[in-house]
């Protein structure tokens, strides 16, 4: 075979090549192409299904917050309605049953509802309540995390210690003595809550 029949047998073969790897990279094309298209659909498919899901949990937390709000029922409300229905009955009061309710309220964490059956029972003459109404405000017994009351009213304490002793109820007078002792303490540090409770005793 001559040099120029060589040359041109590869001026025939340069283009095959050519034309192969275009063929080559056309193919290949199609195919990565076509799955990284896939890909990317079924991404946007669950990313499209996540914001559903998520929609549809705030919508059910959304939902559930309107009925957790619509059974919340205000500080009190229930001790006002029970106490409202023992009036409407009329005396005697069930004031052993009131203790019992008010107790239920408290275990329950519902202190203002403790609170105020607590109090209407002492006002009616109950012993036990009167004590309670008593040491919740005495400051030589208050206790912030298992009290109804936010803080210590020692002029409310003698009080009520001073009406269950007048009812006949002696243990009170301990625990007068015992405030008494802590006024005239607290009242040389010039505390003025101190100062207004001794007046109480002169």
């Amino acid at each position: 075979m001559t040099q120029a029949d060589k040359e041109q047998d590869k001026q025939r073969i340069n283009p095959l090549i050519w034309v192969s790897i275009i063929v080559i990279g056309l193919i290949f094309f199609i195919f990565v192409g076509s799955d990284r298209g896939g890909v990317k659909t079924e991404t946007l498919q669950l990313e499209d299904q996540q914001d559903t899901t998520v929609e549809q949990e705030v919508a059910v937390e959304s939902s559930e917050g309107q009925i957790d709000r619509e059974l919340l029922v205000p500080p009190g409300v229930r001790a006002r309605e029970y106490i409202g229905e023992l009036r409407q009955k009329g005396k005697p009061y069930p004031l052993e049953e009131l203790m019992a309710k008010a107790s239920t309220y408290a275990t329950e964490g519902s202190l203002a509802d403790a609170h105020l059956a607590f109090f209407f029972a002492a006002r009616e003459g109950h012993i036990e309540a009167m004590m309670m109404m008593a040491e919740m405000s005495d400051p030589t017994l208050f206790q912030s995390e298992n009290n109804l009351l936010d803080k210590a009213d020692p002029v409310q304490a003698y009080k009520w210690y001073q009406l269950a002793l007048s009812s006949g109820f002696e243990p009170a007078q301990p625990r007068l003595d015992n405030l008494y002792q802590w006024a005239m303490a607290e009242a040389k540090y010039g505390n003025a809550d101190a100062q207004q409770l001794l007046l109480n005793f002169n």
